[in-house]
Parts: C-alpha cells; sequence; structure tokens
C-alpha cells in the first residue's frame, strides 16, 4: 500500500496522519510554552463579557471539520481571551491550583493511551501504578499503612463515596438491599457549619435528606467544637435518629481553619461512628514535614480525602480518597457484571469494579509524571 493511500484511508476515518499529528503538535507545544512562560501577559480574570465566547462561535455544528490553522487561531482570537487564568501567579481567589508543565505531558500521554482502568485487565500498568502512586503519597502525608488509597475526579465524589460506605457499615440496617424507607432508618451525619457544601450534597443525593445533616457550631478559630458534637450525638439518640458518621475537615474552604481531629476521633470510637476527614483544600500541606500536625487525629479516621490538584502541581482534577476500610466501599458499590468478570486472581483485580468511577484515564499517570518529578 502506498504512503498516498494510506494517508488518504486516515483522512477518510476521520484522523489526521502521523505527520501532521506531530506537526501540529509542536506547533500546539510551543503554544503551551510561550503560554507558561509569560503569564504576565494576560489579565488574570478574564475581561470578557457574558455570552461573548459563545457568540463568536457558529450556532450550528459544522458539516466540514475545519483546518487546524483556522482551529488554532480561534483559540488567540476567541478562547485566550475568556480564560481565567488559575495558574497565574497573582491569582488568589477560592483555592490555590497548581498545574505544571511536567503535568501537562502527563495527561499528553494519557490521552494518547486512552485506557480505561476500570480493573487490572483493562490496564495493568495504569491499575498498579495508580497503586503505586498512592502508596508513595500515603507515605509522604504520614499515614499509616492501613490506608488504602484510590482515585476519583473530584472531593464531592470522593466524600460521597465515604459517606456511601459509613452508611453501608450501619448493620442493623439493609439499606443498599431494601433502600431507606423499607429499612425505616432515620440516619444523621454531623459536621461543622463551615464544611463545604459536598458534604450536605452527598447526604441529599444518598437520600438521607438535608434533615440527615446536623451542623455543629464553630469556636472562636472556625473549628468543629467537639463538646457540642458529643451533646448533639447524645440528644439525637434520645431522639430516635442514628448517627452514623462524622466529616471533620482539614482546611476550609472559607477560612482554612483545621477541626480538632483527634478530640472528635475519641468521640466518634466512643459512639461506634464513622469518621471522614474532608482534608481537600489543606491536605496537601502535610507532605511538608513541619505541616503534618495537620493530620493529627487523622491516623484513627475511617477515611480521608485529599486533592492532589491543590498544592501539588497536578492539573485539574484529580482527588484522593484513602480510607481504610475498602472492604465496606467494596461492598456499598460492588455490583460486577458478566463482561468484567475474568479468571484471572490478582490483588488489583477487584478494586476498580468496587469503587464504582473508574479512575481518569490521563490522571494516574500526570500523578506518576508530576507529583514526583
Amino acid at each position: 500500500m502506498s504512503e498516498d493511500t494510506t494517508k488518504r484511508e486516515e483522512a477518510s476515518l476521520g484522523d489526521m496522519s502521523p505527520e501532521d499529528f506531530r506537526r501540529y503538535g509542536h506547533q500546539v507545544v510551543d503554544w503551551i510554552a510561550e503560554y507558561l512562560a509569560h503569564p504576565e501577559r494576560y489579565p488574570v480574570l478574564s475581561q470578557n463579557e457574558p455570552g461573548q465566547v459563545k457568540n463568536a462561535l457558529p450556532s450550528t455544528a459544522p458539516e466540514r471539520g475545519e483546518a487546524m490553522e483556522a482551529m488554532l487561531a480561534d483559540l488567540d482570537r476567541v478562547i485566550v481571551p475568556g480564560v481565567t487564568h488559575w495558574n497565574h501567579p497573582a491569582f488568589f481567589a477560592y483555592f490555590a491550583i497548581s498545574g505544571s508543565a511536567p503535568g501537562i505531558l502527563g495527561e499528553m500521554l494519557g490521552a494518547a493511551f486512552n485506557v480505561n482502568a476500570m480493573l487490572w485487565r483493562t490496564s495493568p500498568s495504569a491499575t498498579e501504578l495508580e497503586e503505586v502512586t498512592l502508596e508513595w503519597l500515603r507515605q509522604m502525608l504520614g499515614l499509616p499503612e492501613q490506608f488504602g488509597g484510590v482515585i476519583y475526579d473530584t472531593a464531592s465524589i470522593s466524600s460521597l463515596c465515604a459517606i456511601a460506605a459509613a452508611r453501608e457499615a450501619v448493620s442493623e440496617f439493609r439499606v443498599r438491599e431494601e433502600g431507606l424507607g423499607a429499612s425505616g432508618a432515620r440516619l444523621r451525619l454531623y459536621c461543622s457549619e463551615h464544611a463545604h457544601s459536598s458534604i450536605d450534597k452527598s447526604v441529599i443525593t444518598l437520600g438521607m435528606g438535608q434533615a440527615g445533616v446536623r451542623k455543629i457550631a464553630a469556636d472562636s478559630e472556625f473549628r468543629m467544637d467537639a463538646a457540642a458534637l458529643a451533646r448533639a450525638i447524645g440528644e439525637d439518640r434520645k431522639n430516635g435518629w442514628r448517627p452514623f458518621c462524622v466529616v471533620a475537615t482539614v482546611g476550609t474552604t472559607s477560612t482554612t481553619s483545621v477541626d480538632p481531629v483527634t478530640e472528635i476521633a475519641e468521640i466518634c470510637r466512643r459512639e461506634n461512628l464513622w469518621l471522614h476527614v474532608d482534608a481537600a483544600y489543606g491536605g496537601s500541606a502535610a507532605v511538608v514535614p513541619e505541616m503534618q500536625w495537620i493530620f493529627d487525629g487523622c491516623e484513627h479516621a475511617d477515611s480521608i480525602v485529599m486533592n492532589p490538584h491543590k498544592w501539588l502541581f497536578v492539573p485539574v482534577d484529580l482527588s484522593v480518597l484513602f480510607c481504610k476500610r475498602m472492604d465496606t466501599l467494596r461492598q456499598a458499590f460492588s455490583l460486577v457484571p458478566e463482561y468484567l468478570r475474568t479468571g484471572r486472581s490478582s490483588q488489583f483485580h477487584g478494586l476498580r469494579s468496587a469503587t464504582w468511577a473508574p479512575v481518569p484515564r490521563d490522571q494516574v499517570l500526570v500523578c506518576d509524571a508530576l507529583l514526583w518529578s
């Protein structure tokens, strides 16, 4: 088959030839390098008016694809003016974010492989690399070896899965099989009045309603009042509620306060409650030895979420859920269809399918290429 015939066949399938990919790939990498080298050229906050990007684009999909030159021109003409530059050194809104060049290269490789890490057989490298990388991260954070790790996309999903596992751990109710209504469970979760809204949304999503969340008052430093937590649990038990989970926060979004996890953990031990620690914002700081105090008491938690895309140079989104009770997390979600069953026994085999959400195809490589570069 001639080279011209091969190129025509590739074009007929809608993809570009390797030669064109190489040429445009160099252009895109050069553009990215220039963008990273000169952030001062851009205002931190987009100066666009609402609808400006939308109105600059066709209202219907084109019948034929455009040339790459036209698309790259649109990048400068349409897209860049509408970008708020989170990686800009003068960006101080919301929370710290830290994508960087090695992470971009990791995403490129991940996109090229385009694998789905549902379980070990679907991509051994992705599954085992996830296991190794998260073990490194656990060690850097100073967490006990009883914690296993799994990658999700956002802290909201990580916390949702952790709270589902906490619900599964309530042995007297068969919520997974029968649902909350049939079991008659009145479950209640506790968190600080400064906890992230994703905790409320997780409880709502899991069918326990807003009444299933009780907010605990904070002290003068915006930390959960542990004594108030203990009183609230006692009151709820008397009033027919079944306390099942406490969420402590390490780095609240609004004030970066750190709840007294050691005291909260003791209450959870005494009351037999699942302790989930939301360290999505502040947890990355614990990789610095002098900051590991923020994880004091977290060794007693059942689950912890932290986001490497905050401060650890990983492009968004990448969230890590560490859990001591992976069997309970697996029990909450495991429902393996026939097409995912394999005859191969492996310590990695059940992890992905057990925890509901497949790892983003690029982010394991991002962790390996970037966090440890």
